[in-house]
């Protein structure tokens, strides 16, 4: 009689979890390519609203140049994540927090100031926004969390830990001050309960509860950020003031027409009346250039990015796996929604990029990380075949 050993299977690490060929066919096509394409648009917006710029600096490539190897970054990164089984990350949970936290604390101990705020950090000569690495890391964080309690979900206090879990990452950031990102963690926090299955009359008893500290939030706001609070419910009652930036925003918008005025032919940004037109204000400024069909064609593109995220996330084979998606759904969503809504007057100026859009290396190398975490919950899912 032959005795078989008995096959144990290897335990899965990350050195050793390396993607079969099926996972490889499993990588999401759809998510693969509208991010290129996005990337690719977002090197054309940059080109054309820095025209200007440009023009003083004697190099014509330089912002495109940066903004192309940003991108390639943040591709190596997204490839780099997508071989890493992100059930990792979940095990890996306290210490990101942990992790979280001191990014933050960072920037409030040694950070650059710029324009009122010490968001940044200089390493080599580069500036680091360490808050949008932040929001990919709470995403995360929460996921793992709310995975882990789903039989609890209906209970105020797993809500009320979460909570508890979020706050010092938000008041980090706030204290930067950034009211714009620390919304982004509370809508993320919002997306992923929703998801997890919290119940609607707790979600709303938790907007109930912010409405009603609303006066305390008011008086805690500095004298800048009350302004652009309420300058976009007047704009004109502040025309050269808190007002300024919004109608100059309406007048590229509005001067964009159905098919816009064409690249680098705009007027509010090289003419220095649009601010930050690169980054908070490249809405308008792509608006103005390629008009209405130029926005179209974004929003289009923001569609498909959006459902090929959910996709991910409501194929995923664990709750962790749609958690995690649905944090980065949510944070896109709400970062294009705020974004837009600023330049067009329907949302207060808070200084949110639009993704994959606006000029700038953290905000970009950070959310192709996030998408290449999709893409390995795209390629671990269970196969849908023999």
């Amino acid at each position: 009689m032959s005795v078989r050993p008995l096959a144990l299977s290897r335990p899965a690490t990350p050195l050793h979890d390396r993607p079969a060929p099926r996972r490889w066919v499993q990588l999401d096509p759809i998510l693969l390519i509208v991010t290129l394409l996005l990337i690719g648009y977002g090197l054309v917006m940059t080109y054309s609203t820095t025209a200007e710029t440009r023009t003083f600096t004697g190099d014509p490539m330089q912002f495109v140049i940066r903004g192309a190897i940003w991108a390639a970054v943040g591709m190596g990164a997204m490839a780099a994540i997508a071989l890493f089984d992100y059930a990792w990350l979940g095990a890996f949970a306290p210490l990101l927090y942990v992790f979280t936290l001191g990014l933050l604390s960072v920037v409030l101990a040694i950070g650059t100031s710029s324009l009122g705020a010490q968001r940044s950090v200089n390493i080599a000569g580069l500036s680091f926004q360490f808050s949008e690495v932040a929001k990919v890391l709470m995403i995360i964080v929460l996921a793992k969390f709310f995975a882990d309690r789903r039989a609890s979900i209906g209970s105020p206090l797993t809500m009320l830990l979460g909570l508890g879990l979020l706050a010092p990452a938000v008041l980090l950031v706030y204290r930067q001050p950034d009211l714009g990102t620390s919304l982004v963690f509370i809508a993320i926090f919002f997306g992923i309960a929703f998801l997890a299955g919290a119940r609607i009359w707790q979600l709303v008893g938790l907007v109930a509860i912010a409405a009603a500290s609303f006066p305390i939030v008011w008086a805690l706001l500095k004298d800048y950020q009350r302004a652009r609070l309420s300058a976009f419910l007047d704009p004109y009652a502040d025309p050269q003031g808190a007002g300024w930036n919004i109608i100059q925003s309406l007048i590229a918008v509005g001067s964009g027409g159905a098919t816009g005025k064409g690249l680098t032919a705009g007027t509010q940004s090289p003419l220095g009346y649009l601010p930050i037109a690169e980054s908070d204000f490249v809405f308008s400024g792509l608006a103005e250039d390629l008009g209405f069909a130029g926005a179209v064609i974004l929003f289009a593109l923001y569609i498909v990015l959006l459902i090929a995220a959910l996709r991910v996330a409501l194929r995923a084979k664990d709750p962790f796996g749609m958690l995690v998606g649905a944090g980065i759904a949510t944070m896109l969503l709400f970062q294009i929604m705020v974004n837009v809504g600023m330049a067009i007057s329907l949302m207060p100026v808070t200084g949110i990029p639009l993704p994959f859009i606006s000029h700038g290396g953290s905000s970009l190398v950070s959310i192709c990380f996030a998408l290449g975490v999709l893409q390995s919950i795209s390629m671990r899912r269970e196969p849908e075949g023999p």
